[in-house]
């Protein structure tokens, strides 16, 4: 999924194993989605000006393909003028992701199924089987989005392939200075704080998404409205999700809109002090409603897409 955290990148390569069963239900569309001819992606750029002082923020999806590369000649341009590279977090830090890993699990004996609603572990159980029981450790927002990424990484998507790890990786080889907006421990803190309720409606929501063919047909949407840099389909996809239901509205609300506005606030601060800036965080923070764009608008900066 597009907006998914960097940080689980790591998890969904060991619950990639357990999603062969999840891709039954949806196998017209995969084998649909496996013909469909690729080609480099075009990707969301924006142009964020204040001031005189100029950055870019490109929009990410954090599983991509080989055929996604090389990027449109504007974004190498945004890319090639920064002197520092701004990302959501530094997912290519090993310590920091098993610093972050606690925040994600139950201790002292709990377990996921105590968290849940009866239905929910059961159609959890239902779905995976036996796999079931390698879930138990785990809070149910990691559950829900390491299945999605793993039942993705067995379509082709790769989570070493991501937008943001690319950059990172370049931009360490061509010695930029790499910042995060965030860090590991406050994306694991945001997803392993969810509520109870929030936890449950979000993994019940996926495990219906994933069985019906929703979740593979919405996001295979809105990665081909990336590629094609059609941003206002983004923004309608996007909204449409958040609105499925109120579980859907307050999850969204935590993982991306509470989220948007301490971004825009280190990134306004960080041009004032003279950064030359690429930015690149998932595409899903860009688009629609509250989105940094939005937000950067109302603070009376110029945003504009670069086509």
């Amino acid at each position: 999924m597009i907006s998914t955290l960097p940080l689980l990148r790591r998890i969904s390569q060991g619950l990639a194993a357990v999603c062969g069963s999840l891709l039954i239900a949806g196998s017209v569309l995969a084998e649909g989605a496996s013909r469909t001819p690729e080609s480099p992606a075009k990707g969301v750029l924006w142009e964020v000006v204040q001031g005189g002082k100029t950055a870019y923020l490109f929009g990410s999806v954090h599983l991509a393909k080989k055929s996604f590369y090389p990027f449109p000649e504007a974004v190498q341009q945004a890319y090639q003028q920064a002197d520092t590279l701004a990302v959501e977090v530094d997912s290519s830090d090993a310590q920091a992701n098993l610093k972050a890993m606690p925040l994600l699990m139950y201790s002292g004996g709990d377990k996921l199924e105590n968290h849940l609603q009866k239905s929910t572990w059961e159609d959890l159980r239902k779905t995976v089987g036996a796999a079931s029981a390698q879930f138990q450790p785990l809070k149910p927002a990691i559950v829900a989005t390491g299945l999605m990424m793993g039942v993705f990484s067995q379509l082709g998507y790769d989570p070493r392939l991501g937008v943001d790890l690319h950059f990172i990786e370049r931009a360490k080889k061509d010695k930029k200075t790499v910042v995060e907006l965030e860090s590991m421990e406050f994306q694991a803190q945001v997803l392993g704080g969810l509520s109870d309720e929030e936890g449950d409606a979000m993994l019940a929501q996926t495990l219906s998404a994933m069985k019906n063919g929703e979740a593979l047909r919405d996001t295979q949407f809105m990665i081909d409205a990336w590629k094609r840099g059609d941003a206002e389909t983004l923004a309608t996809i996007m909204e449409d999700i958040a609105n499925k239901d109120e579980g859907s509205r307050k999850t969204m609300k935590s993982l991306l809109d509470d989220r948007n506005l301490p971004m825009v606030e280190k990134i306004l601060s960080m041009m004032d002090s003279g950064k030359r800036l690429f930015i690149v965080v998932g595409a899903g923070h860009l688009s629609g409603k509250n989105s940094l764009t939005d937000l950067l608008r109302q603070r009376g900066v110029q945003v504009r897409q670069i086509k």
